[in-house]
């Protein structure tokens, strides 16, 4: 969504920017198949964002110029993300007519929803193609109308665009997250229902999938960041104490035993309650998919990624609480690597990092 120019390249980068720091994935397309050329996680060494937005774009700019300069990817083009938390999105219904027709009317319909003016934000719609109905007046569509600052945009594109990328497209992490998914044909059957779980650095985005398309969206605040600021509040540690703590803590499930090592069980505990509440919001978005249907539509399973998938045990604890299979991704399915450098080897856990970073880098050569 939001895409900003149409042009497709053999080799491409996707950026996913963050308050920790910056994943970067490059992917190559020959003859439509794809290779994971590198991938690579770089940690801010001074605060970028303030109060969950980019505060200092110079110091943003240095940080990706390091990155750059140290990796050298082969390519220019670049697609970037803006999470959720900086996007309007709403799902309105329009009349079923030729898409290129409702390229003209969504301006002036998203002005009637949009918190700011037309003139202030970038607007992109997504059609929800196995929404198609008929009322009283005829036949309706439903649309996701997904919008966003201009000026936040421009800042993102002023900074990348001073290291000499160009920007093809901005997608929302979320929707950059499900790309990744139909590349490892995770949601490609039509006759099934998915839940996609990103839990992200600040919020979790939850949406219900049909036919490759999220018909569902819902978001909540909380994340990686409220998983590790409760392990420090409960163990007295510092950040970095609980970033090497992290790997070995157990979400805990019925059945299992405690850890021996007492810190991991105060670990266990703190984290629970973040797991619990994201576990009762995608519940909750399922019933409120069902609300309106005559027979309640069956979810086939729940894929979890994203930075917030750093503890053991999620996928069977979210499985035991809502009774609906639950895996964790792997973005890196089918995708075939060229190399991999001893830096970016690491658990499943670490790979779940990438889990929009894949999606991006694939965005427009797919198109």
């Amino acid at each position: 969504m939001l895409d900003l120019f149409k042009k497709s390249s053999q080799s491409q980068i996707g950026l996913d920017i963050s308050p920790e720091g910056i994943t970067m994935v490059v992917i190559e397309e020959d003859k439509g198949l794809y290779t994971l050329k590198n991938y690579v996680r770089h940690y801010f060494q001074e605060k970028v964002f303030q109060n969950g937005h980019i505060g200092n774009f110079d110091i943003l700019a240095e940080e990706l110029k390091i990155l750059l300069n140290q990796y050298k990817p082969d390519t220019r083009e670049a697609v970037i993300s803006v999470p959720s938390s900086s996007i309007f999105m709403k799902t309105i219904t329009l009349p079923d007519i030729p898409e290129d027709e409702l390229e003209l009317i969504i301006p002036q319909e998203a002005s009637k929803h949009l918190p700011l003016s037309e003139k202030e934000m970038n607007v992109d719609f997504q059609i929800l193609k196995n929404s198609r109905k008929v009322d009283a007046t005829g036949k309706k569509i439903d649309v996701v109308l997904c919008a966003a600052s201009k000026a936040l945009i421009r800042s993102y594109l002023e900074v990348i665009s001073r290291l000499g990328l160009h920007v093809v497209a901005v997608d929302v992490s979320a929707f950059a997250m499900i790309n990744a998914l139909a590349n490892a044909e995770l949601i490609n059957d039509p006759g099934k229902t998915y839940v996609s779980v990103l839990i992200d650095y600040a919020n979790t985005d939850i949406n219900v999938i049909q036919n490759g398309m999220p018909v569902f969206s819902h978001t909540i605040e909380a994340g990686r960041k409220n998983i590790i600021e409760n392990i420090c509040n409960s163990l007295s540690k510092n950040r970095n104490e609980v970033l090497e703590l992290l790997p070995e803590v157990e979400v805990l499930i019925p059945g299992a035993e405690m850890s021996e090592n007492p810190e991991l069980s105060k670990a266990a505990n703190a984290v629970k309650g973040v797991y619990s509440g994201i576990g009762g919001e995608i519940q909750k978005a399922i019933e409120f998919f069902n609300s309106d249907k005559a027979e309640p539509v069956e979810i086939d399973k729940i894929i979890m990624g994203g930075p917030g998938i750093c503890v053991q045990n999620i996928d069977k604890y979210i499985y035991n609480k809502l009774r609906v299979r639950t895996v964790i991704f792997n973005p890196f399915t089918n995708l075939p690597q060229e190399t991999q450098s001893p830096e970016n080897a690491g658990s499943d856990l670490d790979l779940t990092y990438f889990s929009t970073g894949v999606g991006l880098a694939l965005k427009e050569l797919e198109n």
